[in-house]
């Protein structure tokens, strides 16, 4: 089922004859401040600093370089919902513009996205060659990562030393071993099933020659490849580093009222750990096994659905099971980016939840290559009224919800389409 927005409300489409199936909203639970929601940055500072203007939350003289908080951003919430790096221009930018958002101390969450945990658990791997479950995530990054590496090299390569390595001894040093495709098997086996596996050697197989092309094509070779590669990690790996700062910081959930913040969806596993343990509990493991680098129990558990679940069938599901568990909790709404959607933010139910899908393709070369004229900006406001409110330059009014307009068709209650 999907919502589709008026001037004034979200609302079902076409419209359903009665009986209806009120979901009930006395324990529905607003956030305790106004809360702004931004997701699916992907690597466009232009886009996100539009945004924040688009929600009063920096002044109108505002630069990328230099951004000054109205009252609006001093006293809200800002969540952003994954996905900072790849696709977009400028990876480097947009991360110096949340670090002056953190720096000036506002209520800033950042969550963990599937773009993020690729590019911590690629350089991540490069120290682990020898461990058959994790060598491959380097390769894994893809090609959309070659834009961060070329951005390292032109604003830091004066800084690499060369390597003095041999173009074989750098592969080994990215690339896994031959022996990691007839090995890998017997270390999955446990946590994926057997067609899961066979589509992450498939995907290996062809990022690899995908990520070297796409570095050839931004006019990098091997040794400069490399060099951005080492770089990388003492920006992003080193507690010291200038960018440390972002990994050390996320988050997989954020509870706010009745909404739970996350990139992409819960499965059944997840939700049933949420509502026992408690998102405080459940992130903090999370950055125990960042920091630890058991990255490969991440990504293929129920932490790793949080930031990579499009619903699909092959998806690790959240059934009815999993959504009472939740709204037995006053949990009643996600709130999620991840998949893109071209006319503004939409309002999805499943299993009766709702799901705010809020990624609106901010970044300017995607627009570009999906012929959408304006450039992007959007935001989500959760505010303490109970009120929502979704701005997009795809849309051309806002959308509003409020939890007391909800009256649900009982037909439409489950959105099995869309699990």
């Amino acid at each position: 089922m999907i919502y589709t927005a008026s001037a004034t409300a979200w609302h079902p489409y076409p419209p359903e004859p009665k009986p209806t199936l009120e979901l009930r909203t006395d324990n529905w639970m607003a956030p305790s401040k106004d809360t702004y929601f931004f997701c699916d940055l992907h690597a466009d500072a232009d886009a996100f600093l539009r945004s924040l203007k688009l929600s009063h939350l920096v002044t109108r003289d505002s630069t990328v370089e230099r951004i000054a908080l109205t009252t609006k951003g001093q006293c809200g919430q800002i969540i952003i919902g994954g996905d900072c790096f790849d696709k977009g221009p400028s990876n480097l930018a947009l991360l110096r513009l949340i670090g002056q958002l953190q720096q000036a101390e506002c209520d800033l969450i950042l969550l963990a996205g599937n773009h993020d945990i690729r590019i911590y658990a690629g350089l991540l791997a490069t120290d682990f060659m020898d461990d058959l479950r994790q060598s491959h995530f380097f390769v894994r990054m893809g090609r959309k990562t070659a834009s961060l590496f070329a951005e390292i090299h032109h604003q830091y390569g004066h800084l690499a030393e060369n390597p003095g390595l041999a173009e074989s001894e750098i592969l080994k040093r990215l690339f896994p071993k031959k022996d990691w495709f007839a090995f890998f098997p017997d270390y999955a086996h446990q946590t994926m099933t057997a067609a899961k596996i066979d589509k992450e050697m498939q995907q290996i197989r062809k990022k690899q020659q995908d990520f070297l092309q796409a570095c050839a094509e931004l006019g990098m070779d091997l040794q400069q490849v490399y060099q951005a590669v080492t770089l990388a990690k003492q920006l992003f790996l080193n507690p010291e580093g200038e960018f440390a700062w972002f990994f050390q910081s996320l988050d997989l959930v954020h509870l706010a009222g009745s909404y739970c913040f996350c990139h992409a969806g819960l499965d059944d596993r997840f939700a049933e750990k949420l509502v026992k343990e408690g998102a405080a509990s459940l992130n903090q493991a999370f950055r125990t096994q960042m920091r630890e680098g058991r990255i490969f129990e991440i990504y293929y558990s129920e932490f790793g659905n949080v930031f990579r679940t499009k619903y699909r069938e092959n998806d690790w599901p959240l059934t009815d099971s999993g959504s009472e568990r939740l709204r037995a909790h006053h949990i009643y709404a996600l709130v999620n980016g991840h998949r893109s959607h071209q006319q503004g933010q939409q309002l999805f139910l499943r299993q009766g939840l709702l799901n705010f899908e809020c990624d609106t393709k901010l970044n300017a070369n995607c627009r570009r290559k999906s012929n959408l004229q304006t450039p992007g900006e959007a935001v989500t406001i959760f505010y303490a009224s109970g009120l929502v409110s979704a701005l997009s330059s795809d849309f051309p009014v806002t959308k509003q919800f409020h939890p007391r307009q909800l009256q649900l068709d009982e037909s439409i209650h489950t959105d099995r389409s869309r699990r």
